[in-house]
């Protein structure tokens, strides 16, 4: 009989253990106020073109840090705000005038100002505008465009 008891208290403990997990609360946490953001956005379109000129938006300044390739957090809004425009104007060139901080032999200030200018299609490319012709001229080179375009000037601080 204490064998036939002990095999119940040690089969009502491995029930009881097994049922332990379904009384353990569960907790729902609060969405991050982001995932709240990215809900809300859910479902909505894109912001609709408007009739800006070409003149309100060009030229668009963008600036990198010394020595640095990388397009700095205003530079990456105003291609925001370029690429959306180019989207809605398709048939607009672009012309990239890239420029370095003056700082190193020729050779450098070349391949600096070339890799901030190839950084800069490569951001409106990424944000959509992927049907414009864009035009990235040499350090120091003249804009040969006569007809309505927009130029960008990927620049450093210049200090």
């Amino acid at each position: 009989m204490s064998q036939r008891l002990l095999l119940l208290a040690i089969a009502g403990l491995a029930c009881a253990t097994a049922l332990s997990g379904c009384l353990t609360p569960t907790v729902k946490p609060s969405p991050s106020r982001a995932v709240i953001e990215a809900r809300g956005r859910a479902g909505t379109q894109a912001a609709a073109c408007t009739t800006q000129a070409l003149a309100a938006i060009s030229p668009v300044d963008v600036g990198f840090g010394f020595d640095d390739a990388e397009i700095d957090p205003v530079g990456q809004r105003r291609l925001e705000t370029a690429a959306h425009w180019l989207s809605c104007n398709p048939k607009t060139e672009v012309v990239i005038l890239p420029d370095a901080d003056n700082h190193g032999d020729a050779a450098h200030l070349r391949d600096l100002a070339q890799r901030r200018a190839q950084t800069v299609e490569a951001r409106l490319r990424a944000l959509g505008a992927t049907t414009a012709v864009v035009r990235i001229l040499p350090r120091g080179g003249a804009d040969p465009l006569t007809t309505p375009h927009l130029v960008i000037n990927a620049q450093g601080r210049g200090w």
